[in-house]
């Protein structure tokens, strides 16, 4: 025989769910279990005979082969089953870790495990009716709290959309979970609430009631389920000392405590929102005490207004004038600024409420004249809960935050609560990341990581919170090293700095107009410097200036970033959050998805260098650009103009620093980004061709440059107009030696003359070439596709110039020759003897000099 069981006091899913598996396994009888939730009870009791269910009183001896445990993982304590027993378990709670001997486990993870089965039921197309369906849902919608409880999935509500499809009655699903209470029912509610005790549990507010009562009630679950409705509490625990046994029912409103874990401790079961246990072995004492105890060590600690808040904070006095704010409120661009006087907060002034003064011409009118007045403030210790009382009660979306003295330390903003509960979305889960020692040594090596940890140790003992920032972060988390370490300190960055050098040594150099400063380790390995900077909030004064910059928080210093894979950070202080990652803006998402999006509308506005930066970032890391930023680059293009030529210049270097630049000018090319610069800049297939076999090909007789990005723009420029190349070298403000190269190297390509040839002096070639910057030679080599100008080079490089007489100045004195211009001219003629092949060993040589020397003609013209 085979057969179907559940848990004991089972409600509508542990029913629904042996509904669910007699209809996939026919051969399988549903038994019901001796206790039933009085709400199951009616509802069998009007529609039980439409139902396969068979009590366990009814079932026949026979051996039992096969047991399939439906939302429990315990085994009912039934006569027949075989030792042997094949055991199949479906579940949505995790395993007990409690194994069955011959068992199967299937889980996962949803509301209810009546999902689990009408999905499947679907798949296989069995056909349902109307009151089936109607009890699936009931299971589906108890387990859920009518798909509202945090657990509820995608699936569960799919689940049910599927039964209403197939005719669930809603109106009988109501019906039958929203029961009223019996007499005994409400006298045990109102029991239960004089015996409530509430305590503050890691930031949760918990109630716990424990009562005795003469005589067995049923259904405690729903008198939980109506407490809960009447306590703002995140979780609930009633423990009812019955003649039989005691019985605790759980409910939690949070995630952060999971009831499933306390009642299971206790020998019972259920889930993270709704629990419950029979206790017979213990007091009522110990089981309260087994509670408390319980949820002290499980509850995870609540998110708090500190962790959410922005420290440090732009304020306005209440006496002032708006026309003296105005233009400053705009510049910094947040939403509201607490109002304060002589130090205290007394209201929030909103850019809404600014906005509409200045648009009725009311700028004499005072700051206090338009606030939103009220001392409304929280401190950073108080829940997000309160948060959200505080800002339902006032309609504020900017709370300042205050110390236990009430002096204003930082503001926690609407925005950062949405961005708080869209953290706890199951698949948004970069908030939850950390990066641990042992990673920041695999990747960075040991010194460096020893150095980080030498500044987490002194922020810990200097209480100052610190954050390692920048592209370091970015390419940790992608596995790449990169050893330009940057922190930020909330607080003083430079007086952070002088205490690391004060017990670690090394060299400092500190940079106050700008709050950084740099520190050169005494030891530093592979180490140049380390750079620490206060957190810092800019605006810009006008398209494509330089910032004005305030001091901030790590969240606004963040915000003033370019691309959201640079927004990154990673705590390193205080030491219980080392390693956590700070990512307000989707910096982790676009890192998983290899996407350069950028952070602001307006960033390429603000600074158009940012365009040739994210073309850099695409090339280097092998990501993409997001199509919006594409767009807004395409808006920004004008903006290039307003960039001096030397912050352009400098970009696109950095751009011939990366792997594969030809492909990232290609890319500016294709946007318009190369003409924005200069209408004759551009990169075409010869340069395209040549960088790719500068890193293939090397010429012998002479060296590549190192960096190679000289020679990349010697190629590059070699194939513009000559007669717009000095108009593009002005435009990029190269120097005058760079510019004279640059322009040697295009007159080169254009102007191949003798090179080309064959059969040419090598003297001819040599004199040439002799004054040619190298660099403008490397590039004529890689960009020529003829042989004879690779092998004249090449020969050049080899042989020719290294070609010198034996004969020097002191040779000719010593032939009692005058000193004077005739020795250059003599030399030089023997010199292009030895190149030509006029002249093959020393006697050769000196038969020549003689009758140069005594050719008086030679030196007659030169005297």
């Amino acid at each position: 025989m085979k057969i179907i069981l559940t848990h004991e006091n089972a409600d509508f899913d542990a029913v629904a769910g042996l509904l669910a598996a007699a209809r996939l396994h026919p051969d399988y009888i549903p038994v019901l279990p001796q206790r039933l939730n009085q709400n199951v009870v009616r509802f069998l009791a009007l529609y039980g005979s439409a139902f396969p269910f068979v009590y366990q009183s009814d079932l026949t001896a026979r051996a039992i082969s096969h047991v399939l445990l439906v939302d429990t993982q315990r085994m009912a304590s039934i006569k027949h089953i075989r030792k042997d027993a094949h055991v199949m378990i479906i579940d949505h709670h995790p395993a007990s870790g409690e194994a069955i001997p011959h068992q199967s486990f299937s889980y996962e993870p949803v509301g209810a495990v009546t999902t689990l089965m009408v999905e499947q039921i679907r798949q296989k197309g069995i056909a349902i009716n109307s009151l089936e369906a109607t009890l699936l849902m009931l299971g589906i919608y108890e387990d859920t709290g009518t798909l509202t409880y945090g657990t509820t999935t995608a699936r569960d509500i799919k689940a049910a959309s599927w039964l209403l499809e197939h005719q669930a009655v809603l109106d009988t699903v109501r019906r039958f979970l929203s029961p009223s209470l019996s007499d005994e029912q409400q006298n045990l509610l109102e029991l239960l609430l004089s015996h409530m005790e509430t305590r503050d549990i890691q930031g949760y507010s918990v109630s716990l009631s424990a009562v005795t009562v003469s005589e067995y009630i049923p259904e405690v679950s729903s008198v939980a389920h109506r407490l809960r409705d009447l306590l703002s509490s995140a979780a609930l625990f009633v423990i009812v000392d019955m003649p039989s046994s005691k019985l605790l029912v759980a409910r939690s409103t949070v995630d952060a405590i999971h009831v499933g874990d306390v009642a299971r401790a206790l020998g019972g079961g259920g889930h993270g929102r709704a629990a419950a246990a029979t206790i017979r072995d213990l007091s009522l004492e110990e089981i309260i005490a087994s509670v408390w105890q319980e949820l002290e060590s499980s509850v995870l600690p609540m998110t708090r207004v500190a962790d959410l808040m922005s420290f440090g904070v732009q304020t306005v006095e209440v006496g002032q004038p708006l026309s003296a704010v105005i233009r400053r409120l705009r510049q910094i661009g947040h939403e509201g600024y607490p109002v304060v006087e002589a130090g205290r907060v007394v209201g929030l002034l909103t850019r809404r409420d600014l906005d509409r003064a200045d648009e009725h011409q009311m700028r004499d009118l005072l700051v206090r004249d338009v606030m939103s007045a009220g001392n409304v403030t929280l401190m950073a210790k108080e829940s997000v809960f309160e948060l959200e009382k505080v800002m339902l009660e006032t309609g504020w979306g900017q709370i300042p935050v205050v110390d236990e003295a009430g002096k204003l330390i930082g503001i926690v903003t609407r925005t950062d609560l949405l961005k708080y509960w869209s953290t706890l979305h199951p698949t948004l889960h970069y908030s939850e990341r950390s990066l641990t020692s042992q990673q920041f040594e695999n990747i960075l090596g040991k010194h460096a990581a020893a150095f980080i940890q030498i500044v987490a140790e002194i922020a810990q003992k200097s209480a100052v919170s610190v954050y390692l920032v920048g592209g370091v972060v970015r390419d940790l988390l992608l596995g790449r090293a990169n050893f330009d370490i940057d922190f930020v300190v909330e607080g003083n960055a430079i007086e952070f700095a002088e205490g690391i050098q004060r017990q670690r040594g090394g060299q400092l150099t500190a940079y106050k107009p700008f709050g950084t400063a740099k520190w050169k380790p005494s030891n530093e390995s592979s180490l140049d410097h380390i750079d620490f900077a206060s957190a810092r909030y800019e605006f810009y004064e006008h398209p494509t200036a330089l910032p004005t910059v305030y001091d901030s928080s790590i969240k606004l210093d963040l915000q003033r970033r370019d691309f959201t894979i640079n927004t990154l950070a990673v705590r390193v202080s205080p030491v219980s959050m080392f390693g956590r990652i700070v990512d307000y803006y989707g910096g982790q998402r676009d890192l998983e998805a290899r996407l350069v999006r950028v952070l602001h509308s307006l960033s390429f506005i603000d600074d158009p260098t940012r365009i040739l930066r994210a073309f850099r970032f695409e090339r280097r890391l092998g990501f993409k650009i997001e199509q919006h930023t594409l767009e807004l680059i395409k808006t920004a293009l004008p903006m290039l103009a307003r960039i001096t030529g030397e912050r352009l210049r400098n970009e696109l270097s950095l751009l011939l620093n990366e792997n594969q630049p030809e492909q990232g000018l290609v890319n500016l090319q294709d946007e318009g980004v190369l003409v924005a610069i200069h209408p004759a800049f551009r990169i075409n297939n010869i340069a395209r061709d040549a960088f790719q076999n500068v890193r293939t090909i090397q010429p012998s007789g002479t060296a590549l440059p190192t960096p190679l990005t000289d020679l990349y723009w010697h190629i590059l420029f070699s194939q513009l107009e000559m007669t717009k190349l000095q108009s593009v070298c002005d435009r990029l403000m190269f120097g005058r030696k760079m510019t004279e190269s640059l322009l040697k190297a295009s007159e080169l390509v254009h102007q191949v003359g003798a090179l080309s040839q064959s059969g040419i002096r090598p003297s001819v070639i040599v004199s040439y070439l002799k004054n040619v910057p190298e660099l403008a030679l490397l590039a004529l080599w890689y960009v020529s596709d003829n042989l004879q100008v690779r092998e004249n080079l090449t020969n050049y490089w080899t042989t020719w110039r290294h070609k010198q007489p034996i004969a020097t100045g002191e040779t000719l004195k010593q032939m009692g020759l005058k000193a004077g211009p005739c020795y250059r001219l003599i030399l030089t003629r023997v010199r292009e003897a030895w190149l030509d092949g006029f002249v093959q060993n020393e006697m050769e040589e000196k038969e020549l000099l003689n009758r140069l020397i005594h050719d008086e003609r030679i030196c007659d013209d030169h005297t």
